[in-house]
């Protein structure tokens, strides 16, 4: 496995812990909202808020390992071999999961306004439950090369210690086709599949809100893509680098280090929008995070009236209702 170069290690020293600590506390907050609200639900959650509470999960479980690979990145890696393990495997399993579950949520939005289908009821909701738990189980398969090939390794060029994966360069290359297909390529086009027949179904309808939930399609999608593409064209230019498709020496590797470095930090970001995307841009949502501040004392009772009367002629509902419906839980 190529190491990380000096200039790339200076580097991160000095953006990963502060970007890092930044990323834990924000997607910390908005995901631990999301599943406060959600938990508070008197009702039976939808597909949707079922998939989006696990997400929520995923997020938080995410950035929570991020404090380590910035202690890592200040130091050395000072929590040893089984704790490298553990972390490394946690992080894999909630990387993949985050996404999965995105894919889920649009495919779900897919069903209940392109065909009508209510995806969460009384004869369904345990297959919900079930493609939630197949995801989980699926993720943790994806973990194991990590749990068995992470390990603590002494950098005698810069006198450290750092939680890497060791095997021969062709299981690596190999992991990393791997990771571009499934946590990318996939989603994106499964993505891009569900939306682009959301957005013909939305064209052809006569719903009130359907410019609103044209932008927050357009949203979801361009997030996705921005937040995760450069990371997979740095991963792409580093895969021609080993195969020596690119000529190799000390600059490029420096350069593509720190392009890692700062691209995959670009997609935490999308842990921190997740809440925003699924969650709060829904009307129910909102009305339900606006009752519990409410009874914190945070808004007063007079600004929740006035909130609802502005909202009165619309309908309160979520994705996975009716296809007019849909249009308001954007």
């Amino acid at each position: 496995m190529r190491q990380t170069t000096t200039k790339a290690k200076s580097f991160e020293r000095n953006f990963l812990p502060c970007f890092y600590i930044l990323i834990l506390l924000l997607g910390l907050c908005g995901n631990v909202m999301v599943i406060v609200v959600l938990l508070r639900a008197k009702e039976a959650l939808p597909g949707t808020d079922v998939f989006i509470f696990n997400l929520a999960i995923a997020d938080i479980l995410l950035v929570a390992t991020l404090p380590f690979w910035a202690a890592q990145a200040i130091h050395t890696w000072v929590f040893g071999d089984y704790l490298c393990k553990v972390v490394g495997s946690i992080f894999k399993i909630n990387f993949y999961s985050s996404i999965f579950f995105l894919v889920c949520i649009s495919f779900d939005r897919y069903l209940s306004i392109v065909y009508v289908i209510r995806t969460y009821n009384r004869s369904n909701s345990c297959g919900i439950l079930l493609c939630s738990l197949a995801i989980w189980c699926f993720c943790i398969l994806l973990a194991v090369p990590d749990l068995i090939f992470l390990k603590v390794e002494f950098d005698s060029r810069q006198n450290t210690t750092s939680c890497s994966l060791n095997f021969g360069s062709s299981w690596r290359i190999t992991l990393r086709i791997l990771n571009q297909v499934l946590a990318f390529f996939l989603p994106l086009l499964a993505m891009a599949y569900c939306y682009t027949h959301i957005i013909f179904t939305l064209l052809k309808s006569k719903g009130f809100q359907k410019q609103k939930a044209l932008r927050v399609i357009l949203a979801v999608v361009a997030v996705f893509f921005l937040c995760w593409t450069p990371y997979q064209v740095v991963m792409l230019i580093d895969t021609l680098i080993e195969y020596k498709v690119l000529e190799r020496s000390c600059e490029w590797e420096s350069k593509v280090d720190i392009a890692e470095t700062v691209t995959m930090s670009l997609g935490f970001l999308h842990c921190c929008l997740n809440p925003l995307l699924y969650a709060f841009i829904g009307i129910k949502f909102r009305n339900r995070f606006l009752e519990l501040l409410e009874q914190v004392g945070c808004v007063s009772h007079a600004f929740l009236k006035r909130h609802a009367r502005l909202l009165s002629h619309r309908k309160d509902s979520t994705w996975s209702e009716s296809t007019e419906a849909s249009y308001a839980g954007l």
